[in-house]
């Protein structure tokens, strides 16, 4: 893999990190603003907290090399 799309590969990654992360303390801070008491709340809260990054994560793919015309047609065979 050449240096430069390694590069670009980790400043995503790190990107998606802070995204997260910052998803995460925003309704963490939320929870406390407002006092969460009840289960339910903080079910709700937990499924806020979880499921947004984990679809950002598996679906925000880091730009790949090229793929010449004959690997994509393999790719679609198989």
């Amino acid at each position: 893999m050449p240096v430069a799309q390694y590069t670009a590969l980790m400043e995503t990654e790190l990107t998606k990190k802070a995204i997260i992360g910052g998803w995460v303390l925003g309704l963490g801070a939320l929870a406390f603003s407002v006092n969460l008491t009840s289960v339910g709340a903080w079910t709700v809260l937990v499924g806020l907290g979880v499921l947004p990054p984990l679809i950002m994560w598996k679906m925000w793919n880091p730009p790949g090399p090229a793929k010449s015309m004959s690997e994509s047609i393999r790719d679609a065979i198989k």
